[in-house]
């Protein structure tokens, strides 16, 4: 039975709602070329949506590490796409270049795509790949310290902060034509997991879930319903630092993730460098972790072209 797209309105839709034109199959740019988001979400949602989208978003404004002169190198929006020729393993200019607030898109001769953020605006994505490909999601495997997911309610209070709006806008984010959203909350495979007290601190809201979540969030739980996913979503908080990694090491290890790594059409993997220290409740967001993050991005990166044990 076809619902209508009323049926698919929310209170989220008030404020919320931004509608795809169609695109085609899109235009894949050359290896080099340097895109502005809110250039892209302006030609690819309907007329006057893209002035909306970049007025309803909240973004990070970055790391607040200095210097010896005292500057603030990284402290900026994280708005530009890159395209790169792909490469199995990224090096340190790499990661440097993203923590200024580059997006790395690195293209597979097979047609997998790797996105890699700094900061977790999976919306962005979705506005990018659709506009260079024409494609989107149909379900999302994300793995995440905080679920970044926030109700109606929550929204209606407040414009949302950077953590709450990715998931948000997601949403509202609806596919030309029939109205649709891109992806609904139960096209998530959502899994999460933190340490005890003690080994950090959590950060309140950003710890919802919608209310129809329930039971485990663990991955031994969730894994099951994620294989055949054709997007995942990797946030690095969730694998470091080495309190999380004990709770998370055995997803590495299973033959399932290194198959849905394999297949996945399009991959994200966010570094949140803020919390590779460990805390969730800082006086100042600060790098922490470089060699060890790169070196966990580039386990999972390499995860398509190895066999699990």
């Amino acid at each position: 039975m076809r619902v209508s797209t009323a049926e698919w309105r929310r209170p989220i839709d008030a404020a919320y709602r931004f509608e795809l034109r169609p695109v085609g199959s899109g235009s894949v740019p050359a290896a080099g070329v340097r895109r502005d988001i809110r250039e892209v979400a302006a030609e690819v949602l309907v007329e006057g949506d893209g002035a909306r989208f970049d007025a309803r978003v909240a973004r990070w404004a970055g790391p607040e590490d200095e210097d010896e002169d005292g500057a603030r190198p990284y402290v900026g929006e994280q708005v530009w796409f890159e395209e790169r020729p792909w490469r199995p393993t990224l090096s340190l200019a790499d990661l440097e270049d993203v923590l200024r607030g580059t997006v790395l898109v690195l293209r597979s001769a097979e047609g997998q795509v790797d996105y890699v953020q700094r900061d977790h605006h999976l919306v962005d994505v979705a506005l990018y790949h659709y506009h260079t490909t024409g494609a989107l999601p149909r379900t999302l495997f994300h793995a995440d310290r905080h679920s970044d997911w926030c109700d109606d309610r929550y929204l209606s209070a407040r414009r949302p902060a950077q953590a709450a709006t990715w998931w948000a806008l997601l949403e509202g984010l609806k596919r030309p034509g029939d109205g649709r959203p891109v992806l609904g909350e139960h096209d998530v495979v959502f899994t999460t997991a933190q340490p005890a007290a003690g080994e950090g601190r959590d950060v309140g809201a950003s710890n919802r879930v919608p209310w129809w979540v329930s039971g485990s969030l663990a991955w031994p739980d969730v894994l099951p319903r994620a294989v055949g996913a054709d997007w995942v979503s990797l946030d690095l908080d969730y694998f470091q630092p080495v309190a999380q990694l004990a709770l998370t090491r055995g997803l590495l290890r299973d033959g399932r993730f290194h198959q849905l790594m394999r297949e996945a059409k399009v991959r994200v993997f966010v570094l949140s460098p803020q919390f590779a220290r460990g805390g969730d409740v800082l006086q100042e967001w600060r790098v922490g972790g470089r060699h060890a993050s790169l070196r966990m991005l580039n386990l999972l990166r390499g995860m398509r072209m190895r066999t699990a044990s």
